[in-house]
């Protein structure tokens, strides 16, 4: 039985439509790894890195939205941006931390357009953060053990988050899309084959695939969209590649949303009223 309640054109998807809201899954997933992390991976990242992500995250997002809807809501997306932070983001320091979850919440209120926010919180976070500020925090790919255990995992509740969000498609079309670059870049640039398809094979690209690009409220509604979405994200993924580039998936991302979603949404909008 399908999640999603609704599959029509729309500018912004919302959690009501969704039978079961995604998010559960999400957060089960993160806060799984997170706590797995700190018991048998050895991640980097300790217990108050965790707990001042997620804390700076839901801080900001009660305020931010008492201030602009005058109610006070449970901030389940908060809980989950700031595990995603804590997870994704690597400093000996603890205000880092602190920084990125404050503009991924903040700037999910101020960079909005027909009704939702334009970039991933998580991702337009970590741009800034690794852009501006490189020597106090780098994203943490090597931390992750390619161990067929966690390959697993990530791969079985990955499939169930996306089955539940209706997003299997993008990542399906990412994947595919980042094998065929990478086969590119093997072949007509000289990347070494097992460099180039050596990401898939690793957590780090596995959570951006199946949590990041798959985000519903900043990918588009229709099937043809996101897996145009999902192509271009694997495209820019690749010239940054081939131009040494480092962290290329989150800048990757990060220009798909900017030049992508507003169209989208203008367009979706201009079909609906015409349909009208």
């Amino acid at each position: 039985m399908r999640n999603e309640l609704r599959t029509d054109l729309r500018p912004v998807v919302s959690w009501r439509d969704y039978r079961l809201d995604p998010r559960y899954f999400i957060l089960l997933f993160l806060s799984s790894f997170a706590i797995a992390g700190q018991v048998y991976l050895g991640f980097f990242q300790k217990w108050d890195a965790v707990l001042i992500s997620v804390a700076c995250t839901t801080i900001t997002e009660l305020i931010l939205c008492r201030c602009t809807t005058k109610t006070w809501q449970f901030p389940l997306s908060a809980v989950i941006t700031g595990i995603g932070i804590s997870l994704l983001l690597s400093s000996n320091l603890l205000w880092p931390y602190a920084l990125a979850s404050f503009l991924a919440i903040a700037l999910k209120y101020m960079i909005r357009f027909k009704g939702g926010h334009v970039f991933n919180p998580n991702n337009v976070a970590m741009v800034l953060m690794l852009f501006f500020l490189p020597q106090y925090a780098v994203s943490t790919p090597k931390q992750w053990t390619n161990g067929i255990g966690v390959m697993l995992t990530i791969l079985c509740l990955g499939i169930l988050v996306c089955y539940m969000a209706n997003r299997l498609d993008s990542v399906l079309a990412f994947l595919g899309s980042f094998t065929l670059f990478a086969l590119v870049r093997h072949f007509l640039f000289g990347a070494p084959l097992l460099a180039a398809l050596g990401p898939l094979m690793g957590a780090s690209l596995q959570l951006f695939a199946f949590f990041m690009i798959t985000d519903p409220k900043s990918t588009p509604s229709t099937r043809k969209a996101r897996i145009l979405f999902a192509f271009l994200v694997a495209l820019l993924d690749a010239v940054f590649r081939i131009n040494r580039i480092a962290n290329p998936q989150f800048y990757a991302l990060f220009l798909v949303c900017l030049i992508l979603v507003i169209p989208y949404r203008i367009w979706a909008s201009r079909q609906i009223s015409l349909a009208q």
